[in-house]
């Protein structure tokens, strides 16, 4: 298959780019050749020739920054360079251009070493090229300046090199910050995820206990009303002929008879009021229910009663509620050792509120919840613009006052989203 050429714009694209990854060493060379140009013009053929291949033996120095990724490899080949430099030198007596290659050379070793080996290095170039100058007989100032420039030339490139390292610490930590940013993201969508997908099986659990309740109600009905009903038909039946055989008897089985239908009377009505008081169908359906699971799982007695006429809840409220009553229920089994629980609901002035009364060990002596795990409820009740009131139950046990307003809308589920 035969590829298409790069477009002209590609092609100058990536030319600027490697422009400017390379804007140093391109610098540098150019500086190098500048300096290597003046000494053609004043020097002999053979040092010109000499100067020349040392020129590039700095180049390739300069560019080969993959090949020598090894600091003891740029160790041995800065010395090396060092010592092709100094043998010229004393051959040519080249000092203008060695001390620009010197210059540049001391620039490399202050920007591609460690730290204690730039040092090291440094001095000991410095105090072989004194030695050079002493023995070429150049006057002590002279020393002295030259030496004094060429530490000039660390430290400026010393300040250089600490710039850099804290441009490329900043960039790594930049990056750094963005991965962990990125990683919190992803966990916070996937906790985001997580609450959606709980909150809908709660939501299958409080239908779930809706059907449950429903289905023991009818239950009860069957068995009871169904009961009765049986025992009225019967007896209505067999009563003609207890009419004719003995009227006393049929007048006791009569007044049987009413009592028994009115206790079925009695029984539906009381069953359809516990129904019409949840609209909603969840509610206190799903309370009673959550209460009768809990209540075969554990020894101690729960009781649970409604304080006059709800209205009608809301869904966020049914199921802030029900999660509410279990960690309340879950924190009585783990550490109140109580005998009895008592829960009662009411409805009043637009506040509903729901007590929960353990009759276990806690005497209010200790004021830390935390190891009750009462701080989830608090969490939830201020989310949802209520309110937790821990008190001390008589004579011993803790009683949780919560309170909650009846107009809760999305307040709840915005709360546990953030």
């Amino acid at each position: 298959m035969k590829m298409s050429p790069m477009p002209i714009q590609q092609k100058l694209a990536v030319l600027w780019q490697y422009i400017m990854a390379h804007s140093r060493n391109m610098i540098l060379s150019l500086i190098l050749l500048y300096a290597l140009a003046g000494m053609l013009n004043t020097s002999s053929l053979w040092s010109a020739m000499a100067g020349l291949l040392l020129g590039i033996v700095y180049l390739v120095l300069l560019w080969s920054a993959k090949w020598l990724l090894h600091s003891g490899k740029r160790t041995i080949a800065v010395i090396g360079i060092w010592m092709l430099t100094a043998f010229y030198w004393i051959a040519f007596d080249a000092g203008e251009l060695v001390f620009a290659l010197l210059c540049y050379l001391i620039a490399y070793i202050v920007l591609r070493l460690p730290i204690l080996v730039s040092v090291l290095l440094t001095l000991t170039i410095i105090t072989a090229d004194a030695a050079i100058l002493h023995m070429q007989h150049v006057y002590s100032s002279d020393i002295i300046a030259y030496s004094v420039m060429h530490a000039g030339i660390y430290i400026l490139f010393w300040g250089t090199r600490i710039k850099r390292e804290a441009a490329e610490t900043s960039k790594r930590h930049y990056e750094q910050l963005r991965e962990v940013h990125a990683e919190l993201e992803d966990a916070h969508l996937e906790l985001q995820e997580t609450h959606r997908e709980l909150e809908s099986a709660t939501n299958r659990l409080l239908h779930f206990a809706v059907l449950e309740e429903r289905s023991r109600i009818s239950h009860d009905l069957h068995d009871s009303i169904g009961h009765g009903l049986t025992s009225v038909i019967v007896q209505l039946q067999a009563l003609p002929y207890m009419m004719k055989m003995d009227a006393v008897e049929a007048e006791t089985a009569l007044r049987t008879v009413l009592e028994v239908a009115r206790g079925c009377l009695q029984e539906v009505r009381f069953v359809v009021h516990q129904m019409s008081i949840d609209k909603t169908g969840l509610g206190l359906i799903a309370l009673r229910s959550l209460v009768k699971q809990v209540q075969e799982q554990v020894e101690f007695h729960i009781s649970f009663s409604v304080n006059g006429r709800t209205g009608k809840w809301e869904s966020t409220i049914s199921e802030l509620l029900y999660r509410i009553l279990q960690e309340a229920l879950t924190n009585v089994i783990r550490h109140a050792q109580a005998s009895r629980v008592d829960i009662t609901v009411s409805d009043h002035t637009g506040k509903l509120t729901m007590i929960v009364t353990d009759n276990g060990g806690w005497t209010g002596a200790d004021q830390n919840y935390s190891g009750f795990g009462l701080s989830g409820i608090k969490a939830r009740c201020e989310r949802a613009g209520g309110s937790l009131k821990i008190l001390t139950a008589e004579p011993h046990g803790m009683k949780l006052v919560i309170q909650v307003p009846m107009a809760l809308g999305k307040t709840e589920m915005k709360g546990e989203e953030e």
